[in-house]
């Protein structure tokens, strides 16, 4: 299953000790996702390491270690692990739910009541994390499914143990981490609440608390997050108790989970005949939940045939119920905290690193292991017309009136969903081979990390260097959409984005740099790397 220190795909029928695996859920940058099958029918989700390097092995064995720590209603267990197999894995409950950020992005926002539902289970799951010894660290919409049972907080990537010392922290997703993290500083429980708060905005407004919704260039969104520079316009003034104080700057002037519990169970037992999400939820949300558990549902009974014709059906179970939020007693309600929102002058320096990619086709001399090969799927280089964070909005019932679906057949999104494409009309061009693919690390002063780069077959040179001549000749900056081509592969899929500067007549072309090994590889591999 492996090669070159990366993971090949696994075939359904393929086994991770007594799961077999029905179908392939996801793949990104450290590893991939399966949906597999206990031998008494139990669905659950495979995740697996990509790479072999030991750096990463050791990762995801303290993954698994962090997460099997962790035990509550509103988290996603750990059924069983392996980190030391050959290919590392680890398996979870399996839940067929979406996550707060497909929901809020298709569906609208939430109402007060309903937040109020959904901040009790974030923070039932906090009480969970925190009292396993663990900090979160990464708590944002995408992270968070939600079943009609309540929420589930899912990957524990970059937990991190209070009890383990480190001398840099890692950062989540810049729009919700707390200004700590995006300082480089000690991370806490109280970290996680910042990221509460900012996830509970979200849902309440529809965009993270920062100018321009979190949204623009990785440095000014890091400032914003450090110095807690927070746009709160358009939150309810009776959320704002809830929100606000999650928000505040200070770790030491925000509440703890049990504390946001409490006076979320107070609004809650205003309707104490109340309980799922069919109580709390708007009608679209309920809607939405239910059409994706019935599609996975389907998809798993279609995948299990596919691999066992002759076995028993056997459904998907259902998430445990939601447990039933008592109102406080008079000792355990919640303390009120007024929100620090300016930045304290004399802190001293803020220290910013910019963890990003830069796509940029910038071709030099380097080694590297070439390797030609057919790709998962022909790879279409397309002219970009528009670009925007998140993920392409489908022409849906469910859409929001003040969104514009994305036109069918030209919209990409990236395997993270955390970038959508619109094509231009242009035609562009097909490669259904390249020449040569490969994933390097880069030798230049200055440069770190990997880079990717593809050479094409004589045949397609040509077109490949009017393509990007046409490009180049429009002189534009480097962040306007007009002067990238994106590499995609089937309706929907979105490889990478590039900004061309100058016609690349040779036929090679560095398509990304500043990676990691494994997401380099990775994105060598569905070029057609073996």
């Amino acid at each position: 299953m492996q090669g070159d220190g990366v993971a090949d795909a696994v075939r359904p029928g393929r086994r991770f000790g007594a799961f077999t695996v029905l179908d392939e859920l996801a793949g990104g940058g450290m590893g991939r996702i399966y949906l597999a099958r206990s031998p008494g029918g139990r669905v659950v989700a495979v995740k697996t390491l990509i790479t072999d390097s030991q750096e990463d092995r050791r990762r995801f064995a303290r993954e698994v270690v962090l997460a099997q720590r962790v035990q509550g209603v509103f988290t996603a267990s750990v059924v069983a692990a392996d980190a030391k197999a050959a290919v590392p894995w680890m398996a979870t409950e399996y839940v067929p739910a979406p996550s707060l950020r497909e929901l809020v992005e298709g569906c609208g926002t939430l109402g007060a009541s309903a937040l109020y539902w959904v901040a009790a289970g974030m923070a039932e799951a906090l009480v969970s994390i925190h009292a396993a010894g663990l900090v979160h660290r990464d708590v944002k919409p995408s992270n968070v499914l939600l079943p009609v049972e309540g929420p589930r907080v899912i990957d524990f990537g970059i937990s991190q143990a209070h009890d383990v010392t480190r001398t840099q922290t890692a950062l989540g997703t810049v729009a919700y981490a707390s200004p700590e993290q995006a300082r480089g500083e000690e991370t806490t429980a109280a970290s996680d609440v910042y990221s509460l708060g900012a996830t509970l905005f979200c849902l309440a407004v529809g965009r993270a608390p920062y100018r321009d919704g979190g949204a623009g260039p990785a440095m000014e969104q890091l400032v914003r997050t450090a110095t807690g520079d927070l746009d709160v316009s358009g939150l309810l003034a009776e959320l704002q108790g809830l929100v606000l104080p999650c928000l505040a700057l200070d770790p030491g002037d925000r509440p703890a989970p049990a504390e946001i519990l409490a006076y979320c169970a107070v609004r809650l037992g205003e309707r104490p005949d109340a309980r799922g999400g069919e109580d709390w939820l708007s009608g679209a949300w309920v809607e939405a939940i239910e059409r994706h558990r019935d599609q996975r549902v389907r998809a798993v009974e279609d995948a299990r045939r596919r691999i066992d014709p002759d076995a028993a059906t056997a459904g998907v179970p259902l998430p445990r119920p939601t447990g039933r939020l008592d109102a406080p007693t008079a000792t355990s309600a919640p303390r009120v905290r007024r929100t620090r929102l300016a930045w304290t002058a004399g802190a001293g320096a803020v220290v910013l690193v910019v963890l990003t990619v830069l796509l940029a086709v910038r071709p030099w001399e380097g080694g590297g292991k070439a390797a030609a090969g057919l790709p998962d799927e022909p790879v279409r280089i397309l002219e970009v017309e528009s670009e925007s964070p998140g993920v392409c909005p489908t022409d849906s019932p469910d859409l929001p009136l003040t969104q514009t679906p994305a036109p069918d057949g030209r919209s990409f999104t990236s395997d993270k969903r955390q970038n959508c494409v619109i094509a231009s009309t242009a035609p562009g061009m097909t490669v259904n081979r390249f020449k040569e693919v490969s994933a390097y690390k880069e030798k230049p002063p200055g440069r770190e990390g990997w880079s990717v780069r593809v050479t094409l077959e004589d045949a397609d040179r040509a077109k490949f260097a009017e393509l990007t001549g046409k490009i180049a000749g429009r002189s534009l900056p480097v962040d306007d959409p007009a002067g990238k081509l994106a590499f995609v592969q089937g309706d929907d899929r979105l490889l990478v984005s590039v900004s061309i500067r100058d016609p690349l007549t040779a036929g090679t072309a560095v398509i990304a740099v500043g990676l990691k090994e494994n997401e380099a590889r990775f994105l060598a591999q569905a070029l057609g790397a073996p």
